[in-house]
C-alpha cells in the first residue's frame, strides 16, 4: 500500500517538476523580451480571466471532486454533465458581457482600447471552463501519467508559441497572451481525445444519480462567494500595487510573483494527488487519522525546505530573469509564504470537505481577505512591492490559520501544529532579513540557521523517513 501510494504521487509529481524546468526557461525567455511594464499588463490580463472563471465555474467543479466517489461509476458521466452545465452557460453570458464593455474594460487593463484581447479573454474563458472539467476527469481517475503528460505539454507548447510568435510579431506583451490561448485550445482537445469514452454522450443520460441538479447547485454556490472572496484574498497585492504604484513596479512584483509561482507546481501535484486520495481512503477507513498525520508532518518537512532553499538562494534565481528585474530579488522571500501555506492547508482542511460544510469557507475567506487588504493599505503606499509581499505572507498564515482550526472541530488529527508555527516565525525572521540584504553570500549562510532548526524540530520524522524508504 505504501509503495503504492507513493508511485501515484509521483505519477502526479513528475510532470510538475518538468514544467517546473521549462518555465524556469519560458520565464527566463519573457523577462529579456518583455519590459516590466509590459509584464504588468500581461498580470492584468491574467487576473482578469481568473476573476471571470470564478463566475463561471459556479463552484461547480468541487461538487464534482465531493460526490464522484459517492457516485456508481456508470454515473460519473451523468454527474460531469450534471456539473459542467452550468458554466457552460455561465461562460456564454459573461463572454457577451465582455464584449459589450470590451472598451471601458480594456483601457482599465491595459491604459489603451484592444478589441482583439478582449476577444482572447472570451475564448481563453470558454476553453478553460472546458479543460477545467477535463482534467477533473483525470484527476478523479487517478491517471496521473497522463495528467503530468497534460502539465508538460502545457508549459512546452507555452514556450513553443511564445517563440515562435516573437518571431513573427516581436516583443509584445500580446505574444504571451496569444501562446497562452493556443496552448489551452490544443489541451483542451488532447484531454478530451484521450478521455472520450468518458465524453461519450450516451454516459450523460444516466437517471440513477444519487446528487441531482439541485444538490449539487446548493453544495456550489457557497463557494462562488467564496472562491470569490479568496481571489480578492489572492488577488489585492496586484490591484493595490496598479492603484498605488505603477506598472514598472506591478511588473516587477509580477516577475517575481511568477518565479515563486514555478513552485506551485509542487503544491498542484500534491493536491492533484492528495484530493482524490483522501477522499477514497476516508471513504473506505474514516477512523484512521494516522495516515493524515503522516502526510501532514511529510509535507511540512518538504515544504519547510524548499521555503528556506529558494530563500536562500533568491539572489541568484532572479538572475533568471535579467538586469531589467534585478530588484525583484528584495519582493521574493515573503511571497514564499504563498506555495508554502497553502500546500499545508490542503493536508489540514480535510475535516471541512469530508463534512461537506462548504459554507466555513466563506468565513476563512473573508477573514483571510481583510487582513490582506488592511495589510495592503498600510503596507503598499510606504513599502510599495515589498509591503504587498509581507502582507500576502501574514494574510496566508491567517488561512492556513483558520482553515486548520474550523477544520479540527470536524475531524480530529494530530499534526503537531506548535512545531509547524514555529517554523513559520523562523522562515518568517529569515524572510525578513533576505528582503533587506543584498549580499548573496551572507543570505545563503543566514539560510543555514533554519535549515538546521529543521532538522532539530523534525528529527524523528526524518529518522522514521530515513528507516522507512531505505529499508
Amino acid at each position: 500500500m505504501k509503495d503504492n501510494l507513493i508511485k501515484k504521487f509521483l505519477s502526479f509529481s513528475y510532470g510538475s517538476g518538468v514544467g517546473l524546468i521549462i518555465g524556469i526557461f519560458t520565464t527566463m525567455f519573457i523577462t529579456r523580451i518583455l519590459s516590466p511594464e509590459d509584464f504588468g499588463k500581461f498580470s492584468m490580463f491574467t487576473l482578469a480571466t481568473s476573476i471571470c472563471m470564478i463566475f463561471v465555474i459556479f463552484g461547480t467543479d468541487q461538487a464534482f471532486v465531493r460526490f464522484y466517489y459517492e457516485e456508481c461509476k456508470e454515473n460519473r458521466g451523468g454527474l460531469l454533465y450534471n456539473c459542467f452545465k452550468t458554466p457552460i452557460g455561465v461562460a456564454l453570458v459573461t463572454s457577451l458581457v465582455i464584449l459589450f464593455l470590451y472598451k471601458p474594460i480594456s483601457i482599465f487593463l491595459f491604459e489603451e482600447e484592444e478589441f482583439e484581447f478582449m476577444l482572447m479573454l472570451v475564448i481563453l474563458i470558454v476553453i478553460q471552463a472546458i479543460y477545467r472539467y477535463a482534467v477533473l476527469v483525470i484527476r478523479m481517475q487517478q491517471k496521473g501519467h497522463l495528467f503530468s503528460l497534460l502539465e508538460i505539454l502545457n508549459r512546452a507548447f507555452q514556450f513553443f508559441f511564445i517563440i515562435l510568435l516573437h518571431f513573427f510579431l516581436g516583443a509584445s506583451y500580446e505574444i504571451v497572451i496569444y501562446s497562452t490561448v493556443i496552448t489551452y485550445i490544443i489541451l483542451t482537445i488532447v484531454a478530451i481525445i484521450y478521455e472520450r469514452e468518458f465524453w461519450d454522450y450516451k454516459n450523460f443520460s444516466s437517471k440513477k444519480l444519487k446528487h441531482s441538479k439541485l444538490e449539487i447547485l446548493k453544495y456550489s454556490y457557497p463557494l462562488v462567494l467564496t472562491t470569490l472572496i479568496t481571489w480578492l484574498f489572492q488577488s489585492i497585492d496586484k490591484v493595490s500595487l496598479r492603484h498605488w504604484t505603477d506598472f514598472q513596479e506591478l511588473g516587477l512584483y509580477a516577475a517575481a510573483f511568477k518565479i515563486v509561482a514555478l513552485l506551485n507546481v509542487v503544491q498542484v501535484g500534491f493536491s492533484m494527488f492528495w484530493t482524490p486520495v483522501c477522499y477514497e481512503r476516508f471513504e473506505k477507513d474514516p477512523h484512521n487519522t494516522s495516515f493524515y498525520e503522516r502526510m501532514f508532518k511529510i509535507v511540512a518537512i518538504g515544504m519547510f525546505l524548499i521555503t528556506i532553499i529558494t530563500i536562500s538562494f533568491k539572489d541568484i534565481i532572479i538572475l533568471l530573469l535579467g538586469e531589467a528585474y534585478r530588484e525583484a530579488a528584495y519582493i521574493m522571500p515573503f511571497l514564499v509564504f504563498m506555495p508554502l501555506m497553502y500546500t499545508l492547508s490542503e493536508t489540514t482542511v480535510i475535516g471541512i470537505n469530508f463534512y461537506k460544510k462548504p459554507k466555513w469557507h466563506i468565513l476563512i475567506a473573508i477573514v483571510s481577505c481583510l487582513t490582506n487588504i488592511t495589510g495592503n493599505f498600510y503596507l503598499v503606499p510606504k513599502y510599495g512591492a515589498i509591503g504587498a509581499a509581507i502582507s500576502t505572507a501574514f494574510s496566508y498564515v491567517v488561512f492556513f490559520s483558520i482553515r486548520t482550526s474550523i477544520s479540527l472541530k470536524y475531524y480530529k488529527v494530530n499534526y503537531g501544529l506548535k512545531k509547524a508555527y514555529f517554523m513559520f516565525i523562523i522562515i518568517a525572521l529569515f524572510a525578513m532579513y533576505s528582503s533587506y540584504n543584498g549580499i548573496f553570500i551572507r543570505n545563503i549562510k543566514a539560510g543555514i540557521i533554519p535549515m538546521l532548526i529543521l532538522i532539530v524540530l523534525y528529527y524523528r520524522e526524518l529518522t522514521s523517513l530515513y528507516r522507512n524508504y531505505s529499508a
